[in-house]
């Protein structure tokens, strides 16, 4: 089952297969940090001699999740059980890795990968009844909101016309067929800019990866050769270059110019030196 997969209607959140929210044991109060924009930080600098600042990068913090909820059921068995679950799925794990938080708002399912930071349930004497309000918090290093579900594009390099003009010229002319392939129209629905996972399958020589809108390439050397049967994947978010085997290739990509996918259309280009091999393009609409 794929993250998200659980929730079934707006102001549901979905944590370790457990759903939270709307229509649940543990009944929605306030969402704060999803539809709020982060804190930002920047490089402004100081104007000597003058007032104001000179403006520089301004860039997102981390983003931080707060649920509050309230838990209540008069049955002590299950009020119990439903504790003990929330506690299960918000105990820190040895491993630091961040995990999918899904919430559906407004009809829109998203996702970040998050860890949680915070939990609270209070004590007070509503409690021996049943019943009581608290509050989880995760946090999440990327806090672009990635849409659900998953959006995948492929093309293989294009592939070269044929036919033409036939001497002596004999009405009416047959022309003929123009190249064809090697390029994606790829569209982000969001807000922000999105960024993608490209994955190159062999066999093909010199892989290019080129966004026709600004220019910027992403070009393995010319020698470099993606046996069959192996696929190379670039990672825009980390810009690490992997083989599926988990070794990296990164120092074979002579051309950096790691790109985004804006909001709206984005064209982009594949093309190999020897006219073989396939690019997949992985991405999500993106928002902020």
């Amino acid at each position: 089952m794929a993250a998200g997969d659980l929730i079934t209607t707006d102001g549901q959140i979905e944590w370790r297969g457990t759903l939270l929210g709307v229509d649940t044991a543990f009944g929605l109060v306030q969402l704060e940090g999803w539809q709020d924009l982060p804190d930002m930080r920047d490089g402004d600098a100081e104007l000597a001699n003058a007032h104001g600042y000179q403006p520089g990068q301004l860039h997102s913090d981390r983003r931080i999740v707060t649920l509050s909820f309230e838990l209540g059921d008069p049955n002590p068995a299950a009020f119990r059980a439903a504790e003990s679950t929330l506690r299960r799925i918000t105990a820190p794990d040895e491993n630091p890795a961040e995990e999918p938080l899904v919430v559906q708002w407004q009809g829109i399912k998203a996702m970040v990968w998050a860890r949680c930071v915070r939990r609270s349930i209070p004590t007070p004497v509503e409690y021996s009844y049943g019943l009581t309000r608290g509050a989880i918090q995760w946090r999440a290093t990327n806090p672009r909101l990635l849409h659900l579900p998953q959006q995948s594009f492929t093309t293989n390099p294009p592939v070269a016309g044929g036919g033409g003009l036939v001497w002596p010229l004999v009405w009416p002319l047959v022309w003929g067929s123009a190249q064809s392939g090697g390029e994606l129209v790829i569209t982000n629905d969001g807000n922000a800019h999105a960024q993608p996972v490209w994955r190159i399958t062999g066999p093909c020589t010199r892989p290019v990866i080129r966004n026709v809108d600004t220019g910027a390439e992403l070009a393995f050397d010319a020698t470099y050769t993606l046996p069959a049967g192996q696929t190379l994947v670039l990672t825009t978010q980390d810009k690490s270059v992997l083989l599926s085997t988990g070794v990296s290739r990164s120092n074979r990509l002579e051309r950096r110019q790691w790109f985004t996918l804006p909001p709206g259309d984005t064209r982009v280009r594949f093309e190999t030196s020897d006219g073989t091999g396939q690019l997949e393009c992985l991405y999500y609409h993106t928002s902020f």
